[in-house]
This record gives C-alpha cells, structure tokens and sequence, in this order.
C-alpha cells in the first residue's frame, strides 16, 4: 500500500501559493492605479443607478467597458448594467393608434390585473368611437373589478342601451361578481319598468 504524503495546511491567516501569487498580479504597481480608477469609476456609476441617474450611470459603464480591458469580469458587469441604463432610458412603449388597437390593449391589460391602465385605453376608445357597446362593457367590467359599482353601472348601462346582447352577457360574467347584489347591477340585469 502506497502511503500518499499529505500536505500542510495552511496556518489561519497564510496564504495559499496560489493565493499570494494572485495578490502579488494585483499589486503590481502597473495595474493597480488603472484598476483603482476603473472601480472609482464603476462604483461612481452604480452610485448613480441608485440614486435613478440612468444618463450619468450608462457614461460610467461605457468608461469602465473600455478602461477594463485587463479585467474581463468587470467590463462584462458593466456591459450588463450599462444595458439596464439602456432600458430605463428608451421611451416607453408607442401608445396604440386607433380605438380597435386602444380596446385590444386595455382587454390585454385588464387581464393582466392593470385595471387603471385598461381603463385609460377604454376612455381613449371611447372618444374616437364614442357609443361602442364592447368598449363600454369592457370598460364597465374593469371597473367592476375594482369595486367602483357606479361607473361600472353607468357604463353598463351605455353597453346595454347600444347592444341589449350586453346585458345577458353582463349576468353570466364573473368580472361582475363584486358588485352583483347591487340594487343598480339588479337593476340593469332585469330591469323594472323605469330600469334599463
């Protein structure tokens, strides 16, 4: 049996050979002044993300893109964040052209849970296509959704009075349900003489 030698440990506090050889690349005199600038400059342009200064920040990352030529990890951060600068700093989405691409959107975002945005797409419908009965439901429903049972049922009402179809679908849609038991919803969905 082949006995193998066991190596010394290190004593807590030394360094490996590997280690000291690393530290002593990093110490050298021809690198560590461009490598403290590089960081000064990096950590300036993650100071400035924090504070929401996208413009400022991405000049940073740039700067420390090309200065890190030596430090391949670093320049690969500061692509990453100068990407996220990017993004922060692009113009938000174009905003739909037309009332079918307005109402195709606020559906979209009313399933998303986005219910105040799907409504400003709705009003937005609605004034190019002022009495559209899908655009009142839709609207009517995301305000259902939210609890508001008086615009929901002033805008119910304008479906059902554009397209009476609205009203038995209003009964059977559970985007209705918070505001079901409600007089003016009753009122709607079987309507009494003076009703809808």
């Amino acid at each position: 049996m082949v006995m193998k030698k066991k190596t010394a440990k290190p004593e807590p506090g030394s360094k490996t050979p590997r280690m000291a050889e690393e530290a002593q690349v990093r110490r050298r005199p021809e690198h560590s002044a461009a490598f403290e600038a590089t960081m000064g400059t990096y950590t300036s342009a993650l100071e400035r993300v924090h504070k929401g200064d996208y413009a400022g920040a991405l000049e940073g990352f740039l700067s420390v893109e090309k200065m890190a030529a030596e430090e391949p990890e670093l320049a690969e951060r500061a692509r990453t964040y100068a990407a996220v600068c990017r993004r922060k700093l692009a113009p938000p989405a174009s905003w739909p052209s037309g009332p079918e691409q307005r109402y195709h959107l606020g559906v979209v975002r009313a399933n998303e849970g986005n219910l105040d945005e799907a409504i400003r797409l709705y009003d937005a419908a609605l004034q190019e296509e002022p009495g559209s009965p899908r655009i009142f439901y839709a609207r009517a429903a995301a305000r259902a959704l939210q609890g508001n049972s008086a615009a929901a049922v002033a805008d119910l009402r304008q479906a059902v009075a554009a397209d009476p179809k609205c009203r038995h679908q209003a009964a059977n849609d559970s985007d209705f349900e918070r505001i079901r038991d409600e007089a003016a919803f009753i009122d709607v969905i079987e309507p009494t003489p003076t009703g809808a």
